[in-house]
């Protein structure tokens, strides 16, 4: 399915999570309840980044206190010319942010990528534009540059760019769509997929290396694209996590730097969408079911060791939509979507958020339902990119963030991976991130 496609069929989804019928009990007016005590003296582990409830850029600690304001123009009304940020992108020292912003009406309007310090200092516009608009933000390992893509004026092109984190020129690296990448580790380029698969388009499916150090250069893999979204490098650099199509099978695969298929850790049918643990000992992949229902991939989660493919765990839990990795490795939060239907008989969709042990498949239910805030949604539809650039956990594995749209307002929540103490509310907003230190 394109890019396209599933922003579309994300949207529909959005609409029908926040549309409940009046009377239906799941999800509606939701309220966690909160643990003041604990968050007041529980160790703090790095800055939570979120979109407030107004609009605004804020950063503030996972206690709630003493937020920072990070913009303060923000326009909702629709009445009125909007100004919208979206998305903060943590740099990977966690020293700066990124996001864009969308300002205008109609046909006349401006986007921007900006720059900014943690405590707000030193804000930066590195990119505008009023042509094109950014759509996905990633930050340069070294934390030097941003690449993004962007819409190409009115036609239905992505274009991949480059900008120095303090401002300067942009470089358009590539054209294409849909469109994913991931960095290599030292900067010096990242592995692209352009194009979907080969055997949907088969003149325009690419997987190649670009190199952006000296000049933009290409180095094609002469390997046929199975169905996925994004690559993933190693740690180190020396591979690279795909999926491809050979003897007629749809496999996950390592490779190394020229494209040569090193191991192969699964075989599917449909769609998969996979992610590397930090420590480098398992991938993480969910098999789209194939039966078109939701308008998103989803399936069963299956954690494979890299070492030895032999050794695989499947979670029972049927149609999981995303997932992301604790940074210690010994955790995944999947977020599963289930159906059923109201008293007048219509369809009602929410969400349960879990942790699963890759180890063991053991699975702890952390929240049983919630209703999603749209933004926090749209990232789901593109999990494994967004998973490469944000993270919803906390730098010391403990807790976990999570973006609940209450019949009060959208919320921002922390939620203990433990399960034994309670959720707590933490701000007002509808997308937020943690730092990675």
């Amino acid at each position: 399915m394109s890019a396209q496609l599933k922003l579309l069929s994300l949207f529909l989804l959005a609409v029908a999570l926040a549309g409940c019928a009046p009377g239906t009990q799941i999800g509606e007016g939701l309220t966690l309840p909160e643990s003041p005590l604990l968050s007041t003296f529980e160790r703090k582990s790095g800055l939570i980044a979120y979109v407030g409830a107004d609009g605004n850029i804020y950063t503030v600690d996972q206690s709630g206190n003493d937020p920072v304001q990070l913009t303060a123009d923000a326009q909702l009304e629709q009445s009125q010319p909007v100004h919208v940020y979206q998305f903060p992108v943590w740099s990977p020292d966690s020293e700066s942010l990124a996001f864009h912003s969308f300002s205008g009406a109609n046909d006349e309007f401006k986007s921007s990528v900006y720059t900014v310090g943690k405590d707000g200092k030193d804000l930066v516009e590195a990119y505008t534009s009023d042509k094109n608009r950014p759509i996905y933000l990633s930050w340069s390992p070294d934390s030097k540059h941003l690449s993004f893509i962007a819409s190409v004026g009115a036609s239905s092109g992505i274009a991949l760019n480059m900008v120095p984190a303090a401002g300067g020129e942009t470089t358009t690296l590539d054209v294409g769509g849909p469109y994913y990448w991931d960095w290599q580790p030292d900067s010096a380029g990242m592995f692209i997929h352009s194009g979907g698969s080969t055997r949907q388009n088969p003149g325009g499916a690419r997987l190649s290396l670009l190199t952006v150090t000296d000049g933009v250069a290409e180095d094609g893999f002469q390997l046929s694209s199975a169905p996925f979204q994004t690559p993933e490098f190693s740690a180190d650099g020396s591979q690279v996590l795909l999926a491809v199509e050979q003897d007629n099978k749809q496999k996950l695969v390592l490779t190394d730097r020229a494209g040569n298929v090193q191991s192969e850790l699964a075989t599917f049918d449909s769609l998969v969408a996979f992610s590397w643990s930090p420590d480098g000992k398992r991938v993480a992949y969910i098999q789209d079911a194939g039966d078109g229902k939701f308008g998103i991939t989803h399936g069963r989660l299956h954690f494979v060791e890299v070492g030895d493919p032999t050794k695989t765990v499947a979670v029972e839990a049927e149609n999981v939509i995303a997932f992301f990795w604790s940074p210690d490795s010994t955790q995944v939060v999947y977020f599963v979507l289930h159906e059923t239907t109201n008293d007048a008989g219509e369809p009602v969709f929410y969400l349960e958020m879990s942790t699963a042990d890759p180890a063991t498949g053991e699975i702890k239910s952390l929240v049983p339902q919630f209703i999603s805030t749209r933004e926090f949604l749209q990232t789901f539809a593109f999990f494994d990119q967004y998973a490469r650039s944000s993270t919803l956990w906390s730098p010391d594995s403990q807790n976990i963030l999570l973006c609940i749209d209450t019949s009060e307002g959208p919320g921002i929540f922390v939620i203990p991976a433990s399960g034994i103490t309670q959720p707590r509310f933490l701000v007002p907003g509808t997308i937020a991130f943690w730092s990675w230190k």
